[in-house]
């Protein structure tokens, strides 16, 4: 029997939208439990032209530096077919903070988050992220619009963090010896929109408890070493590393993940909050444990074969 190491994360996050009641909001993870996780926050506005700002809380401390737009690497046409799952075209790509991209019937713009009608703002607990589209509307060409950034992860960070082992030595010892296969197991919440787990300055915010949202859509990239449970998953592929090469953050191995996609929409009776709950494990045997196996047969066979040489001169002088 293995022992096992469990680990948890529970994010609250909130997007609301002044001015649209059908947004669609995108949580794309970057699982590396040996490394850094990323996140990418992406919205999805149907109203654009009617929408005044968007706030997007993050329930972690981000600094400005930390939070990349990746709206620029959207003019990419590999990277949009990966994103969209459509044949895209970049229809404008000029220096203003909007630019479009067409797909099928649907015109779409991008917006570029920039200092201009963009604010952070610190929290007792969390970051909140403003972007005001008053100042951008006069740029606003088609009613939908959307904005996407990454910023690192630091819950997930926390919760594949190695942990100092607490037990008494002699009980650490017991376990290296009896239980070679260690299973570490992480639980992972998303809740998106719901007052209980948001700070005070966010929780009391009327327009946040009027927000309805048309669609929340998360997509786990993690490598084929875990296993995640994938009960309610919309879709499970291989991650297409030739998309995705240039898009993956920094020490993201995409040639080894599988990426899997939950989806909850309503086009009617739209929700004011959405929950996701994952399961992420994985079994190994443990380094020590083969260490200390292998220390000890090393020093069962020298013992033997001093034990051995002892016997054949005992019986030598013996019988000789």
């Amino acid at each position: 029997m293995g022992s096992k190491i469990r680990h948890f994360a529970d994010d609250g996050w909130a997007v609301w939208i002044d001015g649209d009641e059908k947004s669609t909001v995108y949580f794309n993870e970057w699982i590396n439990p040996s490394g850094k996780n990323f996140v990418d926050i992406g919205v999805r506005m149907y109203g654009a032209r009617n929408a005044r700002e968007v706030n997007i809380y993050i329930p972690f401390e981000v600094e400005e530096n930390e939070m990349n737009d990746l709206s620029s690497m959207l003019k990419d046409e590999d990277i949009l077919r990966g994103l969209f799952n459509n044949s895209c075209s970049v229809r404008d790509s000029g220096e203003g903070n909007i630019f479009e991209i067409k797909y099928g019937k649907h015109l779409l713009n991008i917006i570029k988050r920039s200092e201009k009608g963009s604010r952070l703002h610190k929290l007792s607990s969390g970051t909140l992220v403003t972007i005001d589209l008053t100042m951008i509307r006069d740029e606003i060409t088609a009613d939908e619009l959307y904005l996407i950034f990454r910023v690192p992860h630091k819950s997930m960070d926390e919760a594949f963090e190695e942990k100092t082992d607490v037990l008494g030595a002699m009980s650490r010892l017991h376990e290296t010896i009896t239980t070679p296969i260690v299973t570490k197991k992480y639980g992972y919440a998303i809740r998106i929109n719901e007052a209980r787990l948001l700070p005070p300055e966010i929780s009391n915010i009327s327009t946040l408890h009027d927000q309805n949202l048309r669609k929340a859509l998360v997509s786990i990239s993690i490598s084929d070493e875990y296993e995640l449970n994938d009960y309610g998953c919309y879709r499970i592929r291989r991650l297409e590393e030739n998309l995705y090469s240039d898009y993956a953050p920094p020490g993201f191995e995409c040639r080894d993940a599988i990426n899997y996609q939950w989806v909850e929409e309503r086009d009617r009776d739209m929700k004011s909050h959405y929950n996701f709950y994952f399961d992420i494990s994985r079994s190994a045997v443990s380094k020590k444990s083969m260490l200390l196996y292998f220390c000890i047969v090393l020093t069962i066979s020298m013992v033997g074969n001093t034990l051995y040489g002892l016997l054949c001169r005992l019986f030598g002088m013996i019988f000789g």
